[in-house]
C-alpha cells in the first residue's frame, strides 16, 4: 500500500452523480454515524469546476477540477508519475509522444476512456482554452494509434511537454462534448463527468461549498475515503477549533503555533512555491524607468514587511530574480536590492525628483492597486513615505481588480502568486502574458533579450545548459524589475490527524507548480 504525507488546502468526497445544489456541503453527525470517513477542508468559491468555467483567481478551481478529471501523466511527492498513461516514449527530436493509455479506465457514467477521448480533448483545447493555461500553440496535432495508443506531435521540441501540457489538460469524454459549441456557456450535470477519483455530489454557487464523492470505479486503485468537502469558512482557525472543518491552509505562523499548540499537526510547503509582489506597470511614464523602479526596491524593507505579516522571523525575502532561493532553479549570485534608504534617496535625486520643504517629492504621482485590505500595501506606503513618495492605495473588489490587470489600467498592484517551485517556463509565460492566474495580469515584459532567452529554454533537453539560460533571465529580471517579489511565503496546511493523516508535499508542486496539499492523489491507494 503507499504511504502519503501532507500539505496544504481542502478535500471531500462522496458516492454520487454531479449536480448543482442550493444546500450546503457541510458534514453531519448522521454522515458520521454512517460510517463514512469525511474529510472536510477550509477553502472559498472557486466556481462551477468544469474545465472551462472554474475561478481562476488562485488555484482553487483547477484544483477541484482535477479531482473529477484525469491527465496523462500526474506529480506525487517523487515527481511526475505515470496516470491516465502508464508510459510513454519519446523521438529523438523531441517532437513525437507516444503514450500507452490505461486500459479499462471509465468515465463516471460508465462509457470507456480510449484514446479517441485523449485524440479528441487536445484537438477540443486547442480550439477552446483549458481554463489553467496549458500552452496548446506547442503541440501541432494528436492521432490515435490503437485503441489504448496516441501519438501527440509538437510544433516545436518543448522539453517541459510532460509536466506542464500532459499533467495539466484534463481528458473529457468525446460522447459529451463534440456537441458543445459553447464550452464557456455549458453548466449541465454532464460538463462534470470525467474519469476522476471523485464525483461532484454537489456544489452550492451561494455559499461555495463542494461535497465530492468517491468514484467507486477508480481505475488507479481504491479511493480511501468516501467524500471530500470544501467548505467556505470565513475564519479557518476558528472553523477548526470548533470542529467544522478537518484542514485548513493559513500563511500566518502565529496561528500554525497557536494550533500546534491545540494538537494540531501541521505541513509546511517545501519547496515555498509562492511569492507576495510588486507588478509595476512599464507603460505607466515614470515607472518606465528602470532606475524609479530600483529606487522603490531599494526604499522597502522586505524582511521586516515579511516578518511582520507573516509572524515568522525567517523569512525568505523575495529575490529580484524571481525564483525563490529555496528553488534547484535558483541563480545564487543574482542581482539582489537590500534595503538602503540612502541608495533609495540618491537614485531619486538624480533623476529629478526634488523634494518639497514638508520633504515629498510632488512631480511622483505614484499608486498601488490592491484586491482587498492590504498590509502590505500601508506597509510600502509607510517606507516609501520615507523617501518622499506619496503613494496611493487603491482598493477593489476581486472582479474589479482581475480586470484591470488584464487591461494596465493601473501603476503598480501588490499579487500573490503560485507556481514557482515547477518548471522555470513559468518566467516565460508570466512574462509573456500567459499567466494561468486571473490576478497575475497579462502584461509583456517587452525585453528582446529576455523573450529570446525565454524561447530557447524550453527547447533545451541538457538540463545544465538549460539552467545557465535561466540564469540569464533571472539576471535581466533582476537587473529591469518589471516585477519586484516582496517575500515567498510559505503555505502551512494545518490539520486534524485523527480524521485524515496522509498529506504530502507534491514535488515540483501540482501540476504547473501549485505548492497546496490538495493533490488527488493522497487520496488514491495506487501503486
Amino acid at each position: 500500500m503507499r504511504k502519503i504525507l501532507f500539505l496544504f488546502v481542502a478535500v471531500l468526497l462522496i458516492v454520487t452523480g454531479c449536480s448543482q445544489s442550493n444546500e450546503s456541503s457541510s458534514s453531519t453527525s448522521k454522515s458520521e454515524s454512517d460510517g463514512k470517513k469525511i474529510v472536510r477542508i477550509g477553502w472559498q468559491n472557486s466556481g462551477f469546476p468544469s474545465p472551462f468555467t472554474f475561478d481562476t483567481n488562485g488555484p482553487g478551481g483547477f484544483l477541484r477540477n482535477s479531482f473529477l478529471f484525469d491527465t496523462l501523466t500526474w506529480k506525487d511527492d517523487t515527481g511526475v508519475i505515470p496516470w491516465l498513461a502508464s508510459t510513454w516514449k519519446v523521438s529523438e527530436d523531441n517532437l513525437e509522444y507516444t503514450f500507452t493509455l490505461e486500459k479499462d479506465v471509465t468515465f463516471h457514467d460508465g462509457e470507456s476512456l480510449t484514446a479517441d477521448d485523449v485524440v479528441f480533448s487536445y484537438n477540443y483545447f486547442k480550439e477552446n482554452t483549458f481554463q489553467w493555461n496549458a500552452d496548446m500553440t506547442k503541440v501541432a496535432s494528436a492521432e490515435k494509434v490503437s485503441d489504448y495508443e496516441v501519438k501527440i506531435t509538437l510544433a516545436e521540441p518543448y522539453v517541459p511537454f510532460i509536466s506542464e501540457i500532459a499533467g495539466k489538460l484534463p481528458i473529457i469524454p468525446e460522447h459529451i462534448w463534440s456537441d458543445v459549441e459553447q464550452p464557456l456557456e455549458y453548466q449541465e450535470d454532464e460538463a462534470l463527468i470525467g474519469s476522476g477519483p471523485f464525483t461532484l455530489d454537489s456544489y452550492d454557487s451561494a455559499t461555495g461549498n463542494y461535497k465530492f464523492a468517491k468514484n467507486e470505479n477508480y481505475f488507479k486503485g481504491d479511493v480511501t475515503v468516501d467524500e471530500v468537502q470544501y467548505l467556505a469558512t470565513e475564519n479557518r482557525l476558528l472553523s477548526l477549533q470548533n470542529k467544522e472543518i478537518d484542514g485548513g491552509m493559513t500563511f500566518n505562523y502565529t496561528e500554525v503555533q497557536q494550533l500546534e499548540g491545540l494538537g494540531y499537526d501541521v505541513l509546511k510547503s517545501e519547496p515555498t512555491g509562492s511569492a507576495v509582489r510588486i507588478v509595476f506597470n512599464l507603460e505607466n511614464e515614470q515607472l518606465s524607468d528602470k532606475k524609479l523602479r530600483q529606487a522603490i526596491a531599494y526604499a522597502l524593507n522586505r524582511a521586516s514587511i515579511a516578518e511582520k505579516l507573516t509572524g515568522n522571523s525567517e523569512v525568505m525575502v523575495g529575490s529580484a530574480g524571481v525564483i525563490p532561493p529555496d528553488s534547484t532553479w535558483y541563480k545564487e549570485d543574482v542581482k539582489q536590492y537590500d534595503y538602503n534608504v540612502e541608495q533609495a534617496n540618491a537614485i531619486l535625486d538624480k533623476l529629478g525628483y526634488e523634494k518639497n520643504d514638508a520633504g515629498v517629492r510632488e512631480d511622483l504621482d505614484l499608486s498601488v492597486l490592491v484586491s482587498s485590505t492590504s498590509q502590505e500595501a500601508e506597509l510600502m506606503k509607510s517606507m516609501l513615505a520615507d523617501v518622499g513618495i506619496e503613494l496611493d492605495i487603491q482598493t477593489v473588489d476581486s472582479a474589479t481588480f482581475s480586470t484591470a490587470m488584464a487591461e494596465g489600467n493601473y501603476d503598480m498592484t501588490i499579487t500573490g502568486h503560485i507556481g514557482l517551485s515547477g518548471d522555470p517556463d513559468f518566467l516565460r509565460l508570466w512574462f509573456s502574458g500567459q499567466a494561468s492566474n486571473s490576478l497575475a495580469g497579462k502584461g509583456v515584459f517587452d525585453n528582446e533579450e529576455f523573450q529570446e532567452l525565454a524561447s530557447r529554454q524550453m527547447k533545451q533537453g541538457n538540463e545544465a545548459e538549460r539552467k545557465a539560460t535561466v540564469d540569464e533571465m533571472q539576471d535581466i529580471l533582476a537587473e529591469e524589475l518589471p516585477t519586484l517579489v516582496l517575500y515567498h511565503r510559505p503555505f502551512y496546511y494545518v490539520y486534524d490527524s485523527s480524521v485524515f493523516a496522509g498529506w504530502f508535499n507534491t514535488y515540483g508542486g501540482i501540476a504547473d507548480g501549485i505548492p497546496l496539499t490538495d493533490n488527488k492523489a493522497v487520496f488514491v491507494d495506487y501503486k
